[in-house]
């Protein structure tokens, strides 16, 4: 498991870790956190956790309420947890959801959006390894690293990109899931496995 350095509530888990969801309530310090995951379905929405839904069908989660944990499920898209002085959030993106803007849906919405947001950057397919289509030179014009052995998209590069745009305090734990055997990748074996990104306030 990853601990982040930048946000003391956010961890990243992998293969040997026997963190679930499933195991919510979950207890940290004698307290109890509900864990809140979501039924992500690669799109550019986020939902604020309520205590009346049980079901989020989208790709971002954010809360200013102490009790819960938000929680994204991944095995090669980019976990991004990011915490704020009032609420924090969870981002479950891939290249689609990328491609339609959820950076901007989160980070550029007043509802969201605080001062001395802290940001953490979870494993996920890396520009080493994660080849694309020539399609994605038109989706990620910027983006694309090309050799001898194909087109390969730098998911890492555009979203901190996009945080420094915004001067966003960010980290990045820097591991790639497809060529590091400890973590879960769909693109390598096609598993129903995930690793899981998680943090509360």
């Amino acid at each position: 498991m990853i601990k982040s350095q930048l946000i003391s509530t956010a961890f990243f888990t992998d293969k040997n870790d026997n963190w679930f969801p499933s195991e919510s309530p979950f207890l940290i310090n004698n307290k109890k956190y509900k864990v809140i995951t979501m039924n992500q379905i690669h799109s550019d929405i986020i939902k604020v956790v309520s205590p009346m839904r049980k079901n989020y069908k989208c790709d971002g989660l954010y809360t200013t309420k102490k009790e819960y944990i938000l929680c994204v499920k991944t095995a090669d898209c980019v976990p991004i947890l990011i915490h704020s002085e009032i609420g924090v959030g969870a981002i479950h993106a891939g290249w689609r959801g990328l491609s339609q803007n959820i950076l901007g849906n989160f980070f550029e919405n007043e509802k969201y959006y605080s001062d001395n947001l802290k940001v953490s950057i979870g494993p996920h397919a890396r520009k080493c390894c994660y080849e694309v289509g020539k399609e994605f030179e038109r989706i990620f014009p910027n983006h694309i690293l090309t050799n001898h052995k194909g087109r390969y998209l730098d998911m890492s590069s555009y979203v901190s990109d996009y945080l420094e745009k915004l001067n966003i305090e960010f980290e990045d734990v820097n591991v790639c899931t497809i060529c590091n055997d400890r973590y879960f990748s769909y693109r390598q074996d096609k598993t129903d496995d995930r690793q899981y990104s998680f943090l509360c306030i």
